[in-house]
């Protein structure tokens, strides 16, 4: 059950990543010497030059933009790290997105995910009309995409998420395998956007 709502949850992030990239909204202008455009896909990134000096346009494992591919909000260097009180630390390559947006009926506020190799990230924080404004910071297995460790408030656990200019933060009681009848270890987010 847990798994198929984090499966809703996730393609419901899809859409609104294709709704994003879609909606006829400019990405940030390449006329800028510093301007990047940052893409996801599963494998690893390597970056392509454009035809403006400096400019630089990262696709991760493809040699080429994608057409739908989901635009990051910032550029530059986007990170995200989730530590648990259990010493467990992740770290990641973020793609962050944090204008309100509306998938599938939902509005959704900012998002922050990533597709690195061997744990996913998927934080997503929904509007107080969207599922009771639920909100969850999810760690997955990038193969199997299996669980594992979820904070998410639509199992009733604890969690906070706030965005502060490009610095999304979060905090709450993670679930090992997203198992709410386990014990949880408090965690930590920080996404620098």
């Amino acid at each position: 059950m847990r798994q198929r709502t984090m499966l809703i949850l996730f393609a419901a992030l899809m859409l609104a990543a294709g709704a994003c990239s879609s909606d006829g909204s400019e990405p940030a202008s390449s006329d800028s010497p510093a301007a990047e455009t940052t893409a996801a896909d599963v494998g690893t990134t390597e970056s392509i030059a454009d035809d403006a000096p400096g400019t630089e346009t990262t696709v991760a494992g493809t040699s080429e933009t994608p057409a739908n591919a989901p635009v990051a909000q910032a550029s530059g260097a986007q990170t995200a790290m989730v530590t648990l009180d259990n010493g467990d630390v992740f770290e990641f390559a973020a793609l962050c997105w944090l204008e309100t947006q509306e998938s599938a009926g939902s509005e959704i506020l900012f998002t922050v995910s990533s597709y690195d190799d061997p744990v996913n990230l998927d934080v997503t924080q929904f509007g107080a009309d969207s599922f009771d404004g639920a909100a969850n910071i999810s760690l997955y297995d990038s193969t199997s995409y299996d669980t594992l460790w979820e904070a998410n408030s639509l199992y009733g656990t604890e969690i906070e998420l706030n965005l502060d200019g490009s610095t999304v933060t979060g905090s709450g009681a993670f679930y090992p395998a997203g198992d709410i009848a386990a014990a949880p270890v408090a965690g930590q987010l920080i996404a620098n956007c």
